[in-house]
């Protein structure tokens, strides 16, 4: 033991085994995932394994074909794990909708408490409850089918289509047990290009199915603390969040709870200047989220503050390391055991085991031996961004740190021999306030070029940010230990130790909002594939051993020089041969991407369904993106309705864009929000121009995009689809009309002004109302190809007979997902982002389109 305490002369090897087993088992769940397999068959190659060592074992084998096979079994374990943990049991809750959906009663005992969404501040919504969503998960035990209970086992993610009751009983807490009645589904992938899998992201960690229910009156409590170890770890959390009431002002309460407790939740205020949404989208694009989210930086901030007393107080390597596990431990059930506390718990319990040991030298053993724990825990983890920035970071900062301190610091030393924790000794303000800056200087270098990869943002201020933030959250996490373990026997005790979290909780926002204004302090990258964060990290890499690679600091300018002008050269957006027009599935709503042979990128409309608050982000932005878009040339709104128009402020924040056309009839003050969003943009230096019938746009190469509708008498109309913006595009011979929300009397009145109009391809109006009128309107213009902006509903669409009799083929983009539609000489291309048998109407999926157009029913462009 003494010997493992003393440093390692440089150039010696640490023995660190726990390092290849952990990259074993993350191997394993990964051969897991993409080869897939039973689970007696991964046992098997484990057991295998086992035989196999013991036989070469007795006959004295070389060393390593024996770690070959440890590895091997360590390997085919994991494999094994991650199996058990998705496979589902012969009484998974999922296997009672094999297909659609079906009312049933769960019974089940609650694991992840209800948190509502909160609906985003740059969006335009009705004042109406319905789109804000309040989530939980249980762990069923059986299931009520038409007054008859079976036996069920699963994890099932459940949603209430409502905020939370006023009154706080009636809401189920950590560990009840509860009745819910809802329509129970399977997950759904994704419906557009680059859009997050949530089903897959269920899948890992076990969740087979979902319940949704329209109101609290469907969830009743039928035994409350059913699981005591629950519940007492979800009655810590909520005298913590009570603790923080005595904070005198509202905002430093949210922003603390958020930060300190992960309960983003509660992140709701109204300072005047700035509201949550406003901080929390601040926090974002300045690189420093991970504030605001408990995770394993606050968990490290806790545990700094014990640390720090236990120096000044003078405490001994094993008494420090103790009350550190204490209150580290206290802290993770404070946050209800979330993953990301629960990681950075388990890494520090090995560090506090490897202090009170002397053996705090050996870094990647302890980091490795969270990885492994955590993991056999929870396989799926390893596919949570999450996750991987948390050890990332961590596995960052054991180098980095160090060159940091070299470089900014002029601190000579050694990488590899200097520790990047420090192990409890003596306390030095210098040493302390460098340390803490240079750790969060390298905890910013080393998730730029993650988030930049999996959240397309890039934030030139993080690790500026992250130092100016670091001694203000580690004061606002200290004021809150304090409040929450002293301010309880006394109220008055309470409300003055409180006034120091609420005074750091509103510093950290307003240096995080005034870093957030700065011109050019964050970029979107559209495209950050896994092989440039390869480089990225290489780089970094060369950067920090470059004096033990022998790299020179002009060769390693010159690597960086190369990868940039590179990634500059291969990036943006590759414009298509002809006209390409993406109809995204975004609910009963409409947006289409529209990209020319120029390069130049439209938008027709910028809307989703009122229910799905948050799809500018989470649908339209990621497609987008996965095509190369950095930059839209200009959006077109159809209408002044919310399903046509509510997501354009995120787009327009997103895409530069610059230019915005709204047809006359917009501005009718037939909707309270009919001239806000027309304000909202001009404030943001965007220019709205009107856009009508006979107008034509400048710069499109090739191309005709012209305006045929609102015109006449009809256009102003009571009813506001009727004053519809309709375009025409017409590339070499091939026409597409995007025809907005017109009714009937609309549609007489386009064919009747516009007896010549054609088209291979339209957007069917209104989400796919009107079948008689529209069948006029398809034969008028001789197209081959109908798309319904429309979302499926709880039963597949139903659409009309003569779509077959007049070989038109028609998609639904709720069934099919994403629809691009691509004009050529040639003729029209079609295809579904879900490739997925009977997408075509009825037999109509055989029949080919009449003309010379060539069709592809299947499949992604």
């Amino acid at each position: 033991m003494a010997e493992s305490a003393q440093p390692h002369p440089a150039g010696v090897h640490r023995y660190e085994p726990l390092v290849p087993a952990a990259a074993a088992l993350v191997g394993g769940i990964l051969a897991g995932e993409y080869l897939g397999g039973p689970i007696l068959l991964w046992c098997l190659i484990a057991l295998a394994a086992v035989v196999a060592w013991v036989l070469m074992l007795r006959r004295r084998a070389p060393a390593r074909p024996l770690l070959v096979l440890l590895i091997v079994l360590v390997v085919a374990a994991g494999a094994a794990r991650y199996r058990s943990a998705v496979d589902p049991p012969p009484d998974d809750v999922a296997r009672l909708v094999p297909e659609g959906s079906r009312i049933v009663v769960l019974e089940g005992v609650v694991v992840d408490s209800p948190k509502p969404s909160r609906p985003p501040s740059d969006v335009f919504l009705p004042t109406l409850p319905y789109y804000v969503r309040t989530s939980m998960k249980l762990d069923v035990s059986r299931a009520c089918i038409e007054g008859t209970w079976y036996p069920a086992r699963g994890r099932v993610h459940t949603t209430v289509r409502q905020p939370p009751p006023d009154d706080a009983s009636t809401v189920p807490n950590l560990g009840d047990r509860v009745h819910v009645t809802g329509r129970l589904m399977r997950p759904m992938g994704p419906s557009n290009p680059g859009s997050f899998d949530v089903a897959a992201y269920f899948r890992r960690q076990g969740v087979r199915a979902t319940l949704s229910t329209d109101h609290w009156e469907a969830v009743r409590v039928v035994e409350p603390a059913a699981a005591p170890l629950r519940w007492a770890v979800g009655a810590m959390g909520r005298w913590a969040v009570h603790r923080f009431e005595a904070m005198p002002s509202q905002e430093g309460r949210a922003v603390a709870a958020a930060i300190v407790l992960g309960r983003r939740d509660l992140l709701r205020f109204d300072a005047g200047q700035a509201d949550a949404e406003d901080i929390e989208r601040a926090f974002i694009v300045t690189g420093t989220a991970h504030f605001l989210a408990v995770s394993g930086f606050c968990v490290g901030l806790a545990a700094g503050v014990v640390l720090l007393v236990m120096r000044i107080v003078g405490a001994g390597p094993k008494v420090t390391a103790a009350g550190v596990f204490a209150v580290v431990m206290a802290y993770a059930m404070m946050t209800e055991l979330r993953p990301p506390v629960v990681r950075a718990a388990i890494l520090i319990a090995i560090l506090c085991l490897a202090w009170a040991t002397g053996r705090e030298g050996q870094r990647l053993n302890s980091l490795a031996a969270a990885v492994i724990v955590v993991l056999v825990i929870r396989p799926g983890d390893l596919f949570t961004s999450s996750f991987q920035l948390s050890f990332a970071v961590v596995l960052g900062m054991f180098w980095l740190v160090v060159k940091i301190e070299q470089v900014v610091f002029r601190r000579a030393a050694d990488p590899l021999e200097e520790k990047a924790v420090p192990a409890p000794g003596a306390f030095s303000v210098p040493q302390y306030a460098r340390r803490t800056a240079s750790l969060s200087m390298a905890a910013a270098l080393v998730a730029v070029p993650l988030s930049a990869n999996q959240f397309h943002l890039v934030s030139w201020l993080a690790p500026v940010a992250s130092v100016l933030l670091a001694p203000l959250a580690f004061l606002l996490v200290a004021g809150s230990m304090a409040l929450v373990v002293l301010g309880a026997p006394a109220a008055w005790l309470g409300d003055l130790l409180a006034a120091v979290p609420d005074g750091m909780a509103r510093a950290i926002v307003g240096v995080v909002d005034a870093m957030s204004r700065i011109p050019g302090g964050h970029i979107y990258a559209a495209r950050f594939s896994g092989g440039w964060l390869i480089v990225t990290y290489g780089l970094l890499a060369a950067w920090v051993w470059r004096e033990r690679l022998g790299l020179s600091r002009r060769r390693l300018a010159i690597a960086v020089l190369a990868a940039v002008a590179v990634f500059l050269w291969t990036g943006g957006h590759p414009a298509p041969a002809g006209v390409r027009a993406t109809f995204l599935s975004v609910g009963s709503a409409n947006t289409n991407l529209v990209e020319l042979p120029n390069g130049r990128v439209l938008l027709y409309d910028a809307g989703s369904s009122l229910s799905y608050a948050r799809a500018g982000e989470g649908a339209v932005a990621p497609a987008l993106w996965s095509r190369g878009v950095e930059r839209v040339d200009a959006i077109f709104l159809s209408h002044a309705h919310f399903d046509h128009f509510k997501d354009v402020l995120p787009l327009v924040e997103r895409f530069g864009v610059r230019q915005v056309f709204v047809p006359p009839t917009f501005l009718r003050r037939r909707l309270t929000v009919d001239d806000a969003v027309i304000r909202a943009l001009l404030d943001r230096g965007t220019r709205v121009t009107y856009f009508s019938a006979g107008d034509t746009l400048a710069g499109t190469g090739g191309v005709t995009v012209r305006g045929v509708w609102p015109r006449g008498e009809v256009a102003l109309d009571h009813e506001i689809n009727n004053g519809s913006l309709v375009l025409e595009m017409t590339d070499r011979g091939r026409r597409l009309l995007l025809a907005g929300d017109i009714e009937p009397l609309a549609i007489a009145a386009l064919l009747e002004a516009e007896p010549g109009l054609r088209a291979d391809a339209l957007l069917w109006p209104h989400h796919g109302h009107a079948p008689d009128e529209v069948r006029s309107l398809v034969r008028h213009t001789g197209a081959n190809v109908a798309v319904i902006s429309a979302a499926s509903g709880w039963d597949p669409p139903v659409l009309p007979g003569w779509l077959t009799a007049d070989g038109v083929m028609c998609y639904h983009t709720g069934r099919d997902g994403a629809v691009t539609v691509q004009l050529s000489p040639a003729g029209v291309r079609a295809g579904t982002f879900r490739s997925q048998p009977g997408a075509g109407i009825d037999s109509g999926i055989e029949q080919a389109p009449r003309g010379d157009c060539p069709w592809v029913s299947q499949g992604p462009l």
